[in-house]
């Protein structure tokens, strides 16, 4: 299709003008001159309440020039938004989508994350946030005081000045290239992962158009004579019995925790590193385990019902949400994302 372009870029959090570990990602669409660009990142620490500002950045004179493309409040540890800007503007500053060198945020606490696609470092301190300049003509620089002749030997300094400042900065690159070729090493792990879960959850989104029933089926999963022979648990399923759904259509539920996916998978990458399985864990306690009266076994995630979490739950593999009162949200609708898996 002529005129779009998509793609995820990984984010990355920078404490003391050092890089650190992945946070999360952003995904940039853009359809002709509208771009659209989403924002999922998980904070350790994160308080709610404060603006963050999202930049794209050009590069320079050895400098990132951030163009602010919009804002949005941080939640607890969590910054999720979606912004629109002008594929060929963008945030008005007359640079297109292919001029951008990556994005930054930052915090009004102080926070900084940053993902480039252009190969070259991030440092914060080379950030400011670039802004329209208002235009003098020479008649008002006389009225100001300033004398016009002069001009040109005050930009003769300054080119000298930007010329020593980019050797500076190019050397001090070079020094940096290999340690970033350390933590880009260091970081492939946390990329995969995250690449993963999200071919994962492409491939959940375009299953749940077959048919309400298809099943995200776990690799290598204990059959369930197995399962029953744990040593853990001899005879049973794991957790704790409970019935979270009064209308019966799911029986035999049992409350359960992340170590217990071990005995529904081999391999603990199933589903135990799912980033939102484990946001889940942490808010409510516990995990679901449960079936349906055809004997269909679902894994559920607590949580409440918004268009957000809906969102995240589809992109992690749990497409359908059923309430419950067990799960009491403040205001919203409380219950359980969930999927079918294989037993």
């Amino acid at each position: 299709m002529a005129g779009y372009q998509r793609f995820v870029a990984y984010v990355y959090e920078y404490r003391k003008g050092k890089k650190d570990g992945s946070s999360g990602y952003v995904r940039v669409e853009a359809r002709d001159r509208k771009c659209r660009i989403e924002v999922h990142l998980r904070c350790v620490g994160l308080e709610p309440g404060s603006r963050c500002r999202v930049y794209g950045f050009v590069r320079r004179e050895g400098l990132m020039d951030g163009i602010l493309i919009g804002s949005c409040m941080t939640g607890r540890e969590r910054i999720e938004c979606m912004l629109e800007t002008d594929t060929e503007d963008i945030g008005g500053m007359g640079k297109n989508l292919q001029n951008l060198g990556g994005m930054l945020l930052i915090s009004d606490a102080g926070g900084f994350w940053g993902t480039e696609w252009d190969d070259q470092p991030i440092r914060p301190e080379n950030f400011r946030e670039w802004k329209k300049e208002k235009k003098v003509n020479a008649d008002e620089k006389r009225e100001a005081g300033i004398v016009v002749e002069a001009e040109p030997k005050k930009k003769q300094n300054a080119e000298n000045k930007n010329t020593e400042n980019q050797v500076r900065e190019e050397l001090i690159r070079q020094e940096e290239m290999q340690q970033e070729v350390k933590e880009r090493t260091a970081a492939s792990e946390s990329k995969t992962m995250i690449a993963q879960e999200i071919r994962e959850s492409e491939q959940t989104n375009y299953s749940g158009l077959q048919g309400s029933e298809s099943n995200i089926k776990c690799s290598e999963a204990k059959p369930h004579s197995q399962l029953s022979k744990s040593p853990e648990h001899p005879g049973t399923h794991p957790g704790t019995s409970c019935t979270p759904f009064p209308d019966g259509q799911f029986t035999d539920c049992r409350k359960i925790k992340p170590s217990d996916c071990n005995l529904l998978c081999r391999k603990n990458g199933c589903f135990c590193s799912n980033r939102f399985v484990m946001y889940g864990y942490q808010n409510f306690g516990h995990l679901l385990l449960g079936r349906n009266h055809q004997g269909q076994y679902i894994l559920g995630v607590p949580g409440s019902y918004s268009q957000q979490e809906r969102f995240m739950a589809n992109m992690f593999g749990f497409p359908y949400f059923k309430e419950s009162p067990d799960i009491r949200i403040p205001g919203g609708k409380g219950g359980y994302w969930y999927c079918f898996i294989s037993m």
